[in-house]
């Protein structure tokens, strides 16, 4: 106790002859607070420790470093109160001893991460101060993705932050940054910082004070706000502190932190470390689909550089076929990209791009190989299973054309939509086991697969120790989701909290086909009931097959009976495993002969349906199904078109 009193006696010592050579203004509680219960935000850590993989692998020191000591170099609270207000900045970089230990913690334990990010500073910096003075925002506010990422594109946090700059993927929507199972913008470094800028632009829009915008960008203007409220309308940073969530109040002192050491590190015996990135980079459009595989073997640079050229492309693919992305490459091989654009496209095309084949699309060109191509804009109220039965095709489906993450549709979006073609009669009738290679097949024979979305609702038992963030983790929902269920902010061992989930299951459901138009038979009244009796008997009462019948006047025409006298009406009842083709052949007509007489809108005949054939005079014999001669009744029954 006796020591940590002399310690504070010190340091407050220490910190009024500072200030009073300065002539800043008296100490403040922001000065001097101390908060021993302070935690190091979790993601922060992690990624620093990711850094340290293939340490000697990617990182070297040039010949001027001075020092390789692993060892601390350590000051008096004056010597750093002095570097922090001597930086010229309008930035207020407060000093007190929570960002004392993060000052240490940089110089000392994780002095090799400030190494390599000072390394990696030497390419990302200049990027982001470009884009920060085209906001007119400070610029030592390109130390926040030291803190945020470790200066890591690809750095993905436990509740899905990702990029330099760490976005959730709902606020990089909302600047713009396109994500989705191919692309993610978040990990594009210029269009990321570009957001970025916009974003702490319209945050400092609403508080006006910096050190609020830092806190707000980490842990979202909600919690500052609550923390503002719960202050008595508090709107100074360290006047809220005790209120913010307890990662995000070592937030703002990382970052002072963060700050001095990147403009102080030669001081501490740290040397920026010689990283691998290239001297000189350039950009260009890419219209079709490519694999980096296709690029790298092509123009002889490895996969690894370009994903870290490129480090939006999540899984190696870029889909120029979608739309036109850009790639970056080393300025020297712009112009051999250009001058072997056509073969790097083709190359190994179906052994790169073979998982971007789906039914019936064409994964180099993009294209569905059987169907039209539609644009169709999303309405209020469409769903992704209601648009996949409205033009038979699945969800999936839809999804993969459009490179869609989720099942959610924007309304206004433009989706392209394959509409599969009219089928054949040789995709429609099934096989059998007869000699044919097509067969017709029964109506419920075909289906299609559609997704319904289907609402679970499940609970789950509050334990010890648990958090938002991990239960929403563990059961694949946000923090805001569930506390919107369960309208509570709170969680208390034992209790249960609400759990709904939307999941899609797919079903097979019955392809409806156009009934053909039933062909009407004329039976001359000049014929007794018995004939009529007898047809009626034979014919099975099947409502969607069953020919309309009228009974002619005595006004028909000589054409009607002219027809009569000159052909002969058997209607032929269709079995499994015959076509079309071969009852015409049987019957010695024509294919289209049938399909005009029994009016069929596709070339395509249902299993127990009962074709109308007309049989010329002189063929009043067929070959029957077991191979003899049968001689057809002599019945003048004309078929003629309603």
């Amino acid at each position: 106790m006796l020591k940590k009193l002399i310690i504070t006696g010190l340091f407050l010592s220490s910190t009024f002859i500072v200030f009073g050579q300065s002539g800043r203004k008296e100490l403040s509680a922001r000065d001097t607070i101390t908060d021993r219960s302070i935690i190091y935000p979790a993601d922060m850590e992690r990624n620093y420790d990711e850094l340290l993989k293939n340490w000697s692998n990617n990182v070297k020191y040039g010949d001027d470093c001075r020092s390789n000591d692993d060892s601390a170099v350590l000051f008096n609270d004056s010597v750093y109160i002095h570097r922090l207000y001597s930086l010229p900045t309008k930035m207020e970089l407060v000093f007190n001893p929570v960002v004392r230990d993060y000052i240490e913690m940089y110089a000392g334990r994780r002095r090799n991460q400030v190494s390599y990010m000072l390394g990696q500073g030497k390419y990302y910096f200049p990027l982001f101060e470009q884009a920060l003075d085209k906001e007119g925002l400070p610029l030592e506010l390109k130390y926040l993705p030291v803190i945020e990422s470790a200066l890591n594109p690809i750095a993905r946090s436990r509740v899905g932050a990702t990029g330099l700059w760490q976005f959730m993927a709902p606020t990089g929507k909302m600047y713009d940054l396109e994500i989705n199972s191919l692309v993610d913008e978040r990990r594009d470094p210029l269009k990321s910082t570009d957001a970025a800028a916009r974003y702490l632009k319209d945050l400092y829009g609403i508080y006006g004070d910096w050190n609020l915008v830092i806190a707000a960008y980490n842990c979202g203007p909600g919690n500052v706000n609550k923390a503002i409220r719960r202050s008595g309308g508090q709107t100074d940073y360290w006047a809220i502190y005790p209120y913010l969530p307890r990662e995000t109040r070592g937030y703002v002192p990382a970052f002072i932190a963060a700050t001095y050491i990147m403009n102080y590190y030669d001081e501490h015996n740290i040397c920026p470390a010689e990283c691998k990135n290239p001297a000189s980079i350039d950009s260009l459009m890419i219209d079709k689909n490519v694999h980096f595989q296709q690029i790298a073997d092509n123009l002889n640079v490895s996969v690894d550089d370009l994903r870290q050229f490129n480090p939006q492309f999540k899984s190696d693919i870029i889909p120029g076929d979608y739309k036109h992305y850009s790639l970056n490459l080393p300025i020297d091989k712009l112009s051999l990209f250009l001058d072997k654009k056509d073969d790097i496209y083709t190359y190994k095309a179906d052994q790169y791009l073979t998982h971007r084949k789906v039914a019936g699309v064409d994964a180099v060109g993009g294209n569905r190989a059987a169907g039209n191509a539609i644009t169709y804009r999303v309405k209020r109220g469409d769903t992704l299973a209601r648009l996949a039965s409205r033009y038979g095709v699945t969800s999936s489906q839809i999804k993969q054309w459009n490179n869609l993450a989720s099942n959610k549709l924007t309304v206004g979006r433009r989706l392209k939509i394959y509409k599969p073609e009219e089928p054949s009669s040789e995709e429609l009738l099934a096989s059998s086991n007869t000699s044919s290679d097509t067969t017709v097949v029964s109506v419920s024979g075909l289906t299609r697969t559609v997704s319904i979305p289907k609402e679970t609702t499940t609970y789950y038992k509050i334990r010890k120790g648990d958090t938002w963030a991990g239960i929403a983790k563990k059961n694949g929902v946000s923090v805001t989701e569930l506390k919107g269920w369960n309208r509570s902010n709170k969680l208390i061992a034992g209790k249960q909290l609400k759990i709904q989930k939307i999941e899609y299951v797919e079903i097979q459901e019955a392809v409806k086909l156009p009934e053909p138009e039933l062909p009407t038979v004329i039976i001359d009244s000049t014929y007794t009931a018995d004939l009529i009796d007898g047809y009626l008997k034979k014919i099975v009462r099947d409502e969607s097959t069953l020919p309309r019948v009228r009974i002619s006047t005595t006004d028909s025409d000589d054409s009607d009976r002219k027809n009569a006298d000159d052909s002969k009406i058997i209607y032929h009842k269709v079995k499994i495993g015959e076509t079309i083709t071969q009852i015409a052949a049987r019957y010695n007509v024509t294919k289209k002969d049938i399909i005009t007489w029994n009016k069929l809108s596709s070339n395509m005949a249902k299993v127990g349906q009962r074709l109308l054939i007309l049989l010329p005079e002189q063929n009043n014999s067929v070959q029957t199904s077991d191979g003899t001669q049968a001689n057809t009744e002599n019945k003048s029954l004309t078929a003629t078109n309603m």
